[in-house]
C-alpha cells in the first residue's frame, strides 16, 4: 500500500493494529478485521489492498495522466485486476498461506495467552516448491510487458 500511495506523493501516517485483539474501534471501521484500512478524513474508511488501490486511483488518479495505478483501457484494466486477484489468491494458497496457517498464534483460552506454532517440514517443501512456479510466471509476464509498463520503466 505505500507504493500505491507513494506514486500519489501520499505519505500516510501508519498505525499498528494488532488485528487479533478484536478491538470494537477497528471493527467499526472494518468489520472483517484485516488489514490493511484506508482512512481519510471526512470519507468511509476502504479496506482491503486490492480496493485501497482501486479507490485511490479513481479518486486521485485523473489528475496524473499516464501514471495512474490502473490502465485507462477497460480490457487492460481486467487484465491488472486478473493478475492481482491470481497474486493475491493463489500465491497466497500456495505459498504463504501454508506456512502463516501452521505460523500462526495459538490461543490457550485457559490461561489466556497465546503460542506461536511452527510450520511444518513438509509445508515449508511444498511451499518452496511451489514458489518457484510462481516465481516462473511473474518472470514471464516480465518478458511479456510492453516497454514502459513497469513504474521503474
Amino acid at each position: 500500500m505505500r507504493l500505491s500511495l507513494g506514486e500519489f506523493g501520499m505519505m500516510p501516517r501508519l498505525v499498528e493494529e494488532r488485528v487479533w485483539e478484536r478491538r470494537e474501534e477497528f471493527l467499526a471501521l472494518n468489520p472483517e478485521g484485516t488489514t490493511p484500512v484506508l482512512i481519510e478524513e471526512g470519507r468511509p474508511a476502504v479496506p482491503g489492498a486490492a480496493i485501497i488501490a482501486e479507490y485511490l486511483d479513481e479518486t486521485y488518479g485523473n489528475g496524473h495522466g499516464e501514471r495512474r495505478l490502473l490502465p485507462t483501457d477497460p480490457s487492460v484494466r481486467v487484465e491488472v485486476r486478473r493478475l492481482a486477484h491470481w497474486f493475491h489468491k493463489k500465491f497466497f494458497d500456495e505459498v504463504s498461506g501454508p506456512l502463516r496457517h501452521r505460523a500462526h498464534l495459538q490461543a490457550d483460552h485457559a490461561r489466556r495467552t497465546w503460542r506461536r506454532l511452527r510450520p511444518t517440514t513438509s509445508a515449508i517443501r511444498a511451499a518452496r516448491a511451489n514458489i518457484r512456479y510462481h516465481l516462473a510466471y511473474v518472470g514471464w509476464l516480465a518478458r511479456q510487458a510492453q516497454p514502459g509498463w513497469r513504474a521503474s520503466g
